[in-house]
């Protein structure tokens, strides 16, 4: 039997950060994952022309105190990331809205595009979302406050969320002024922007998340090597503090022993004090023996996703784009280029529903076949130029695909969708209540991505340390 202090089950993203956090903190630290790779939905597979993004994912939350600047901090991490601006180029109906970092600059694309004239109204919006960043890192024990948290929130830098409750209790849409809601294209425009971040649309979102969703393609970033290397870097971390990584290690059973839990994988038997869990909690407690942890998570999407490699002789430079279509919209994100190669790689995603992909039969293939077509003719008309020779299809995935890779429940993706502040409390909490159990990933922290994902990381520290 091995012994180790924390066990983390899971090599997602918010696995890796909660590993190489607690292995710093000079924990022994286990981490085991049934895959031959770490990243999860956010992690990688490699070809032949170089590793793909397994999901089309952007990097955000690098300023200054947002949770992947912290990480990325605490840990030293070495990596290779450069500032998209814009962060996001969205195309709509014959038009481009570039989603700049400046706040002027995306005013006057909005002026520009649907002759809105809100600067004054994003300068608020903005000093909120940044009010609502520092928020979101006051609870040790995300969703839960405990008192003196609660009393830091009348600080200088969080208070003003005090004195707009509405943030809280109107929807998107119905805190946008009145001249906003009357563009038609803008909220089709914001509803679109928010599936890739909060997984609805304006009239369901609440309004803190709205926000949080509208600016974040002004905090975006690129890596080079794609997802693979903050994966390996972080790979990296966990063992250089000492911990141990056992892929195609599946967990079969947990149990409660006197002073912690054993772990039975298809390889080992594990002994730990404090157990992390980064899988889906309905998965979770089917491998607990005893009690386990209710959420009621509801609808959760799924995507469609196409893989793509194209030769260029001049590379594409703007990496992210949403491209608006009759069935809702698509979101390429494309590799970094690179100094030795003319190929990029692109992994383009939609939302569907994962009820509509229960068993490969005809339907299924006809699905693939329908999407893959749907991605072609999004990326021919705007996104394909004279310097591109090849576009090629590596191949389509499914939420089959990630139920198969990632384990997660009908293969489903991104993060439960909260329809007001008080849907927060579904979430499942950062530690569990009486027990050294602790959970990350995006069952427990509102968003989705891998800043949601680093916070929730964070905050699995944080409980220890209390």
């Amino acid at each position: 039997m091995k012994t180790c202090d924390a066990l983390v089950i899971g090599a997602g993203m918010g696995g890796l950060a909660a590993a190489a956090l607690w292995a710093q903190k000079g924990h022994k630290v286990y981490l085991v994952e049934s895959h031959y790779s770490s990243g999860g939905c956010a992690g990688y597979f490699k070809r032949r022309e170089g590793p793909y993004d397994v999901g089309a994912t952007t990097l955000s939350g690098l300023r200054d105190g947002r949770p992947v600047k912290k990480v990325i901090d605490k840990l030293n991490l070495n990596i290779d990331i450069a500032q998209s601006d814009p962060g996001i180029v969205v195309h709509m109906d014959g038009n481009v809205i570039n989603m700049h970092s400046d706040l002027r600059e995306l005013s006057n694309e909005f002026k520009n595009n649907f002759s809105i004239d809100c600067h004054s109204t994003l300068k608020k919006w903005k000093r909120y979302e940044d009010a609502l960043w520092k928020a979101l890192d006051v609870p040790s024990n995300f969703p839960y406050l405990k008192f003196k948290e609660l009393l830091s929130l009348f600080r200088k830098d969080t208070r003003v969320l005090l004195f707009n409750p509405q943030l809280f209790f109107k929807s998107f849409y119905d805190f946008m002024p009145k001249f906003m809601r009357e563009s038609s294209d803008f909220v089709r425009f914001i509803d679109q922007l928010l599936l890739i971040s909060t997984q609805q649309t304006s009239k369901t979102c609440p309004a803190f998340m709205g926000i949080l969703g509208l600016f974040y393609p002004m905090d975006t970033y690129s890596i080079s090597g794609g997802m693979r290397t903050l994966a390996k870097t972080l790979e990296k971390s966990i063992k250089s503090h000492g911990g141990e990584i056992f892929f195609k290690s599946p967990c079969e059973r947990i149990v409660r022993v006197q002073g912690g839990y054993g772990i039975y994988t298809q390889k080992e038997v594990f002994f730990t004090k404090n157990l992390i869990s980064n899988i889906s909690p309905e998965v979770f407690n089917t491998l607990l023996e005893g009690p386990g942890f209710k959420q009621n998570k509801g609808k959760i999407w799924g995507a469609n996703v196409a893989y793509l490699n194209i030769k260029a002789k001049r590379p594409i430079d703007n990496l992210y784009h949403q491209i608006h279509d009759q069935e809702g919209s698509l979101f390429f994100s494309i590799s970094r280029p690179e100094a030795d190669s003319l190929i990029q790689r692109i992994t383009v995603s939609s939302h569907v529903d994962v009820d509509d992909y229960e068993k490969r039969d005809n339907h299924y293939e006809l699905n693939k076949e329908r999407f893959q077509k749907r991605v072609l003719a999004a990326f021919n008309k705007y996104l394909l130029n004279e310097n591109i020779e090849t576009v090629r299809v590596e191949s389509i995935g499914t939420p089959l695909t990630f139920k198969h890779y990632t384990g997660r429940p009908k293969g489903e993706v991104g993060g439960l969708i909260h329809h007001s502040v008080f849907s927060l409390f579904r979430l499942m909490p950062n530690k569990a209540p009486s027990e050294d159990i602790y959970f990350v990933g995006d069952y427990t922290f509102p968003g989705q991505g891998i800043v949601s994902v680093f916070q929730s990381a964070l905050n699995s520290v944080k409980n220890k340390s209390h």
